[in-house]
């Protein structure tokens, strides 16, 4: 009979071994990351007054998971909720109607969520599937509302940072909100109606002291 030598019996060993080894606990780590986690959330959110959110600011949303939207219009007039996809970045006042729609409707980045509603109580349910941390700039795509004031904050898995601060739209009555544009017509109606005042009360004077200058 022909004997194995000891390279060969070191061989051997070698390969039942390997076909028989327990994974480690590397091995199972490793499987593990490359599987993202999946969790599950919600964001309810209102166009209010003409051009506002309710609220403006939205913070810890979950990471990497997907998240219901739900938007309601609770004002008179169709609004777009709108998370444009430059993560980390304010968009300028002035940016005109044509830049907004680039931002949104660019490839490059596109827009992390859309929904549209028509007018009062209308709402629209959608879902979309969030980044990783970081915070992001939402707004109306409606054409001027935007320029209006209507856009607000977001952040995923992580607060907003303390130097963004929304446009304040606490209006007269407590709850009403008047957008900038309702302001001006309100301040225009208001002198008219001032100086129609003021006119209608002298010529009633003139009219009651005439008579008098008569005698």
């Amino acid at each position: 009979m022909r004997s194995i030598g000891p390279t060969s019996f070191a061989l051997a060993v070698i390969i039942v071994g390997g076909v028989f080894a327990i994974p480690t606990p590397a091995a199972s780590a490793l499987s593990a990351a490359s599987t993202p986690a999946t969790s599950v959330g919600w964001i309810n959110i209102s166009a209010v007054g003409d051009y506002g959110y309710s609220p403006a600011n939205l913070q810890q949303v979950p990471t990497n998971s997907t998240i219901t939207v739900t938007f309601t219009d609770k004002s008179q007039m169709a609004h777009s909720f709108t998370i444009l996809g430059r993560e980390g970045w304010v968009v300028p006042s002035n940016d005109t109607q044509s830049q907004i729609d680039q931002l949104a409707w660019g490839h490059s980045p596109p827009a992390l969520e859309n929904a549209n509603v028509t007018g009062t109580g209308d709402t629209n349910v959608t879902t979309f599937q969030s980044p990783g941390p970081g915070w992001y700039e939402f707004v109306c795509t409606v054409a001027g509302h935007f320029q209006l004031g209507m856009y607000g904050f977001i952040a995923f898995g992580m607060n907003l940072p303390s130097n963004l601060t929304p446009p304040s739209r606490t209006g007269i009555g407590g709850n009403l909100n008047f957008s900038p544009l309702d302001a001006a017509i309100l301040a225009g109606v208001l002198v008219v109606a001032v100086v129609l005042g003021v006119v209608l009360w002298r010529r009633r004077r003139a009219r009651f002291e005439a008579p008098r200058r008569s005698r």
